[in-house]
């Protein structure tokens, strides 16, 4: 009886552990393929402000994609953080592939565009993530997305995107 009485214990504990583990485990989707990302994703964009490559303080998500390139539309320019690189305008920037992450705890979905970017007046490759758009949820039916201007474009989308989220 009391192996019995072990056993299940031990059995309650780890099934407890999977529970928590895929609750909050990073939920994740590469959106590359989707409207609006597959027209940049791939693709030589030139900046059309200047922008800063910071060192964040919180870990990136994707450890090959070290550095956040801030235009003043997150972490502000002026956040104290760490500047790594100052992009000029003309600067050619790819963007390799983009992600939604939903946070484990919040449930919030940001959408990380993760690239390279090489300049003469910089001397050197940087690989990089961004965050772009909005996800509007609250007091809406069908939930979607919108595009503020981005560093490489000369007018934000207007258009609503529905995008699943992870």
């Amino acid at each position: 009886m009391r192996k019995i009485v072990i056993a299940s214990g031990i059995f309650l504990i780890v099934c407890i552990g999977f529970i928590f583990y895929f609750l909050f485990k990073p939920k994740y989707r590469n959106v590359s393929n989707e409207k609006p990302f597959s027209e940049i994703v791939n693709k030589k964009l030139i900046t059309k402000k200047r922008a800063l490559l910071l060192n964040p303080i919180d870990s990136s998500k994707d450890e090959n994609y070290s550095y956040h390139l801030e235009d003043g539309t997150s972490y502000g320019m002026d956040s104290g953080l760490e500047i790594i690189a100052e992009i000029p305008i003309a600067t050619e920037v790819i963007i390799d592939k983009v992600e939604l992450h939903t946070g484990r705890v919040s449930g919030t979905t940001t959408a990380y565009l993760f690239g390279k970017v090489y300049s003469e007046d910089i001397q050197g490759c940087y690989n990089f993530q961004y965050t772009w758009g909005d996800y509007h949820v609250l007091y809406e039916d069908k939930p979607y997305w919108t595009f503020p201007l981005a560093f490489w474009q000369n007018q934000p989308l207007t258009e609503k995107y529905v995008i699943k989220v992870p």
